[in-house]
């Protein structure tokens, strides 16, 4: 403190003296460093009652002190109104969640109102009738037509349409041409899907090596039959997504860190809300795993994969994707008519954008969103909420803290409630004891009914029954369809490497795509009777295969030529496959897609057409299968309607 005071009062005294040159300033700091200047011979006779000399170091600090900081000290000032910050479980500045009132309040009432919370000990019970869901989850026409019904690449075509494939195409054909005006790509619709075919069966077939895929010895023939290395490298070298000319400069306010990327978010987004939402919805952080340098790059050390790209994305319990956002560190768009929670608070709202209001759907998150303002805005909008929750983010509460909490006199499972009123919503707080202690934060269910569960007595070494209240099973229930997504996901990922950011991004969201339109598959196959239901695996491989394969429309209502087979035929081919080993029959998109379907000449075999006991010594080019073709049988033209 001393020492500081010496500093600033020399300053001081030289601001008072005539111009000194360097010299006479060098020899002022050398009397000083010898000790023949002391603090006690700057105050001379001249200077007193100078305002700007100080009798003490105290109060030369406190006259130092900024304004700012001084506003600060202020608790109505706060942002939190009270207590500690939060915690924040993100390294990030933006990452914070300050307590910011609606808009029709104003911002003292809002800090007054949040320090005059008052919270009682009172139970809430679940009313399942308050509760029930209003909506409608009856699929779009377009997903539950009869001729596009039950086959994979139907269901991913209404994701993966002509119009945004077409987009790619031109975008990448314009960005070869701006590298090398000479070497055009020349990309078409048809080697965009081979390409995407080819990406969906290198995440089924693991190889370490993109290269070994077309490898002499070890290659994998599908893929070597549908393109060479070289023109998939070159495909892969110039994808791209967006304009770069169009790109906005740092300095300008619309900048968009996604530019490269956006067209594939913004689409994907729409055909995602397209499908009918459930009501039970949750929301988490995922991670687009990948090591390329970039600024964008996050590290969240509880996921499987640490390093990436960070979506926060809003799933259904089954693990469908409706929405889904790329953190870029800028996100600040707010709807005029939407209050501000701050950066992590506005996520969770601009998510919510596309769910009903006032239908009872039920949205589940962690501690890193909940927060009172923010269940209290989505009850009022008529979404109940549900989340894990931060202690210092309930004012005023007396729920007991952690340390008294995890006291050996204190046994497992016990609980304790509390609720409150805020801006008309009744809250309710439980604090739980398991391994660790946990809070929870609701806007309609609470403790009540008291369950029980098995938990695994170290002391004892045996199981025991601990009391579990009814908030945590719902929790446990219903949060975890993000988490499911990813595990789908990590089971056959597209794991090719880039340094490319955009490109990472989108093998991801084309992973995100797959999975959507799997489920999609399975509720759709799940209302047909005697229908079997792919795994994720062999829906994969089947969506390879046509996508390598299918005719250059994408649109399968606007096939050209005959009728699709009947439902009796495909019924008795599914059936046929089933039986045991025979000979590989195509896809029903491939068989139907009128393209490319020549007879040719094979060794004496046994017709593959159902009903048919025939041999015959033609076949499909296409499809591979022996087929009748005489004047009196004509199964190749059956085969193919």
């Amino acid at each position: 403190m001393k020492i500081v005071y010496l500093l600033c009062s020399v300053i001081i005294w030289f601001s008072k003296m005539p111009y000194l040159n360097q010299k006479q300033i060098e020899e002022y700091l050398a009397l000083i460093n010898d000790g023949e200047i002391s603090e006690d011979d700057l105050e001379d006779s001249d200077t007193e009652g100078n305002e700007n000399f100080y009798e003490n170091g105290d109060d030369l600090l406190h006259d130092l002190e900024s304004p700012l900081e001084e506003e600060n000290d202020d608790p109505d000032n706060d942002p939190f109104m009270a207590g500690d910050p939060p915690l924040i479980n993100e390294a990030t500045a933006n990452d914070q969640v300050p307590q910011v009132p609606f808009p029709s309040t104003s911002q003292s009432s809002r800090r007054a109102t949040m320090r005059g919370l008052v919270w009682k000990v009172k139970k809430i019970v679940l009313n399942s009738d308050q509760t029930a869901f209003h909506g409608d989850t009856t699929y779009p026409p377009e997903l539950k037509d009869e001729a596009t019904t039950g086959t994979p690449y139907s269901i991913f075509s209404h994701f993966i349409t002509s119009e945004i494939v077409q987009r790619i195409v031109e975008e990448s054909n314009l960005y070869s041409v701006q590298k090398n005006v000479t070497k055009p790509l020349n990309l078409s619709e048809t080697e965009l899907r081979k390409f995407m075919a080819i990406l969906i069966y290198m995440s089924v077939i693991k190889y370490p090596n993109v290269r070994l895929y077309w490898s002499n010895t070890v290659g994998f023939q599908p893929i070597k039959d549908i393109m060479t290395v070289n023109r998939f490298e070159t495909i892969r070298r110039f994808l791209h997504f967006n304009n770069n000319e169009k790109h906005l400069p740092k300095e300008h306010p619309q900048h968009d860190r996604l530019h490269k990327i956006r067209p594939i978010i913004s689409h994907l987004n729409e055909k995602f809300a397209l499908v009918p939402m459930e009501q039970k919805l949750s929301i988490d952080e995922q991670m687009c795993a990948t090591k390329v340098a970039h600024f964008m790059k996050q590290y969240l050390p509880n996921k499987p994969h640490k390093w990436g790209f960070k979506l926060y994305v809003m799933c259904s319990v089954k693990g469908y994707a409706h929405k889904f956002e790329i953190y870029t560190g800028q996100e600040n768009e707010r709807l005029p008519d939407e209050p501000d929670f701050g950066p992590v608070g506005n996520i969770v709202v601009r998510l919510a954008r596309g769910v009903p209001r006032h239908i009872n759907h039920i949205i589940y998150f962690d501690n890193f969103y909940t927060s009172v303002p923010l269940v209290t805005y989505l009850a009022k909008q008529g979404i109940y909420n549900l989340g894990t929750v931060q202690s210092n983010r309930l004012v005023n509460c007396k729920l007991p803290d952690k340390k008294t909490m995890m006291k050996k006199s204190v046994p497992r499972g016990t609980y304790e409630e509390q609720m409150t009123e805020f801006d008309g919503i009744d809250l309710t707080a439980v604090t739980w004891k398991d391994n660790k202690v946990v809070t929870f934060l609701s806007s309609y269910v609470g403790a009540e009914p008291v369950g029980q569960v098995e938990r695994f007595d170290k002391a004892n070494k045996t199981r025991i029954k601990i009391s579990r209240p009814h908030i945590i099973k719902e929790y446990n229930a219903h949060m975890g369809g993000v988490d499911l997504m990813d595990s789908f996901i990590g089971r056959y990922r597209i794991a090719m490497r880039s340094r490319k950011w955009y490109l990472r991004i989108f093998y991801h969201l084309l992973d995100m795509t797959v999975i959507n339109s799997w489920l999609v598959y399975k509720n759709l196959k799940t209302t047909e009777a005697n229908s079997s239901v792919l795994n994720l695996c062999n829906y994969r491989l089947e969506l390879a295969e046509v996508l390598a394969k299918v005719n250059n429309s994408f649109e399968l209502c606007n096939k050209r030529g005959r009728p699709s087979t009947s439902n009796s035929v495909e019924m008795e081919i599914q059936a046929k496959k089933r039986r045991g080993p025979a000979q590989h029959i195509p896809p029903k998109d491939i068989r139907t897609d009128n393209v490319g379907h020549w007879p040719g000449n094979c060794v004496r075999s046994r017709c593959k057409m159902p009903g048919c006991k025939g041999y015959t010594q033609n076949r499909c080019e296409k499809c591979g299968v022996a087929l009748c073709l005489t004047t009196t049988k004509n199964c190749f033209k059956n085969f193919h309607m």
